[in-house]
C-alpha cells in the first residue's frame, strides 16, 4: 500500500485526500504603437493586506473563475484591470504555460500569458479597484542597458535578489 493510500485511510476516514489543484491565472502582454516605437502595458497592483503580489509591477491579469477558460479569463481581467476589451473575433497569441514562483518558492498556480497587439498609439488605460496605476513603457526603455538594475526582497530571514529594470513610467523598479 502506498503512503498516499495510508493517509487516505487513516483512522477509518474515507473522505478524499486532496493535495490541492493548482489555481490558474491569465495575463495579457499588450503591445501598442508604431513598429519603431512600441510600448508594453504594465500595472502596479493595489496594496492589499495578506496579498503576496501587493504593489507588484505586473502585466494585467488575474485568477480564473471556475467556469472560464484561459482566454475568457484574459478578456475579463483586462477589462476589469485596465478597461481594455479584446473582441471575440480577436485571437491573442498564447505563450507557453508557466508554473508560478514567489519569493523563490513554487506556488500552486499555473500562468497562461497572451501577447496582444493593440492597433495605433497606446490608448488611455482605466484602472480597476485592484490596480493602483496602469502605464505604457516604451520597449526601447526596457532594452536600454542603462536601466538594468536589481531589486532585493526580504522574506523572513532570507533576502532574495531579482533582476529589475529601472523605469520612471511606473515610478519605481519593475522586477
Amino acid at each position: 500500500m502506498s503512503a498516499l493510500d495510508l493517509l487516505k485511510e487513516r483512522d477509518g476516514d474515507r473522505r478524499a485526500f486532496h493535495l490541492g489543484e493548482p489555481r490558474h491565472a491569465s495575463v495579457g502582454i499588450l503591445v501598442a504603437g508604431a513598429k519603431e516605437n512600441l510600448s508594453i502595458c504594465f500595472i502596479r497592483r493595489a496594496k492589499w493586506e495578506g496579498d503576496p503580489w501587493s504593489e507588484h509591477i505586473a502585466f494585467p491579469g488575474g485568477s480564473r473563475s471556475a467556469d472560464e477558460d484561459t482566454l475568457q479569463t484574459l478578456r475579463r481581467e483586462l477589462q476589469e484591470e485596465v478597461g481594455w476589451l479584446i473582441e471575440e473575433h480577436e485571437r491573442p497569441t498564447l505563450l507557453p504555460q508557466l508554473r508560478i514562483r514567489l519569493a523563490g518558492r513554487e506556488r500552486l498556480m499555473l500562468l497562461d500569458a497572451f501577447v496582444h497587439r493593440v492597433e495605433g498609439t497606446p490608448p488611455a488605460l482605466r484602472c480597476g479597484p485592484e490596480v493602483a496605476s496602469a502605464f505604457w513603457i516604451p520597449v526601447a526603455e526596457l532594452w536600454d542597458a542603462k536601466n538594468l538594475d536589481h531589486h532585493a526582497l526580504s522574506d523572513n530571514s532570507e533576502t532574495l535578489v531579482y533582476p529589475a529594470i529601472r523605469t520612471f513610467a511606473g515610478d519605481s523598479l519593475a522586477s
